[in-house]
């Protein structure tokens, strides 16, 4: 009976829960960081270019910063379990924020490279804790919802930025307009992380965490891993192989979305791309919470797998449709489609994970490469696979055709879809 009734708890009580909690405080700050970050990240393969760099200096950029942040990554997964999620979480917020200032005054494209792998270095450390936290923070009965509200949420902060900095650009060139938006993502980074500093609660029992020295991290990280490696199940293994190929393919085809709309393919304008951007994460607030709903109701695989086999045609409507009606179409419905399956295999992959290796397991998908959400618009990231993915994507669009890394995209995520259809289950039991 209380089972069923916390199974018909309204929409509007689970939002008043979630708001008094950490979700609350984290949703509220990554939405401020959103305000800047959705007016740097969407161009900010023009940025290299402009900066004297070339199509394949942006691979290599994002492979080594992905390859800078795979010992963090690592430690981070330990600390999280170890130190503890909020201060994990708030100090390298604010690291990450204080090394703004280098974007803004990065004269070649070499200093680009520079940051770029002090962020994989502050984001791997933080990363398992980030991840951790939000685990956390749910419940097992609920959990597609929060997270459905994690995907919604903070991206309306920075609904109008993509276009707002897209008009800049127009009109005062890329390179200004660029490091005015890191001006603002300075400031509303670092109010970001004073934010966490203040109102996060830390959810890791004092008794669960190790009394580790300095000295015997290492050695207690890699025996911590090996005992997580054996105790998760082969569900957990099938989703990371998922993940992984998700992620080979939206390293190499994501970043370059913007030049093969813009200066090479599709000829749109900066203000139309931004336009774009932020049409879909209107899109992409308002259909997450409807399909947050149903994979809490009919369960999560379903809407995984819908995502993934639509997920294809849609990339393949912006690589060859054509003007900007087609680019539109085709990038809504890939953010329509991303919101769809994120929520879901987040939740399901929450699902087969005992909370106290919620850590590690967040950190071993992270120095895999693995995407727990499997939303290509929020791959990237740092790894080996998203190195190798950069790399890939680099070559392939300079050397072989513009077209070539959105082909590779959606033939790494038909083969994710082919392997969810084949062998992922529904878990019996979830875990809380």
């Amino acid at each position: 009976m209380a089972t069923s009734r916390r199974r018909t708890r309204t929409l509007a009580e689970a939002k008043r829960s979630l708001w008094r909690g950490n979700l609350g405080v984290m949703m509220i700050s990554s939405g401020l960081w959103r305000i800047g970050g959705r007016m740097t990240w969407p161009f900010w393969p023009l940025y290299v270019l402009h900066l004297g760099g070339t199509y394949w200096h942006v691979g290599i950029i994002a492979a080594v910063s992905s390859l800078f942040s795979l010992i963090p990554v690592l430690l981070g997964g330990y600390l999280a379990d170890a130190v503890g999620r909020k201060k994990m979480i708030w100090l390298m917020s604010v690291l990450m924020a204080a090394d703004t200032f280098i974007y803004i005054l990065a004269p070649t494209w070499t200093w680009l490279l520079v940051v770029r792998s002090l962020d994989a270095v502050f984001q791997g450390l933080r990363q398992p804790a980030f991840n951790a936290l939000l685990a956390d923070s749910t419940d097992e009965e609920t959990r597609a919802m929060s997270y459905g509200l994690w995907q919604a949420v903070p991206p309306a902060f920075g609904f109008f930025s993509p276009y707002i900095i897209g008009v800049a650009m127009d009109r005062y060139g890329i390179l200004r307009a660029q490091r005015w938006a890191y001006v603002v993502l300075m400031i509303t980074s670092g109010a970001s992380a004073l934010m966490r500093f203040r109102f996060l609660t830390e959810t890791l029992p004092p008794e669960s965490r190790a009394r580790a020295s300095a000295l015997s991290v290492i050695r207690s990280t890699l025996g911590d891993f090996r005992e997580t490696a054996r105790s998760v199940s082969r569900q957990v293994w099938l989703l990371v192989l998922m993940g992984g190929l998700i992620q080979l393919g939206a390293s190499g085809g994501t970043i370059f979305m913007v030049t093969y709309a813009t200066e090479d393919v599709i000829g749109l304008s900066a203000a139309e791309w931004g336009l774009i951007n932020t049409a879909s994460m209107i899109v992409g607030m308002a259909v997450s919470i409807p399909f947050a709903k149903m994979a809490d109701r009919y369960g999560r695989l379903r809407p995984v797998l819908a995502s993934l086999s639509l997920t294809p045609l849609a990339i393949l409507g912006f690589a060859y449709g054509g003007g900007f009606a087609q680019a539109f179409a085709s990038y809504v419905a890939l953010t329509a489609l991303g919101s769809m399956g994120g929520v879901a295999s987040q939740a399901l992959l929450i699902d087969y994970s005992p909370r106290a290796h919620r850590g590690r397991i967040n950190a071993l998908t992270g120095v895999i490469g693995a995407m727990q959400s499997f939303n290509l618009q929020e791959g990237g990231g740092s790894s080996v696979i998203s190195a190798a993915g950069s790399v890939t994507g680099g070559f392939l669009y300079g050397d072989v055709s513009y077209a070539s890394p959105l082909l590779l995209m959606a033939g790494t995520v038909g083969a994710a879809a082919a392997i969810g259809f084949a062998f992922v289950r529904e878990p019996e039991q979830r875990e809380v």
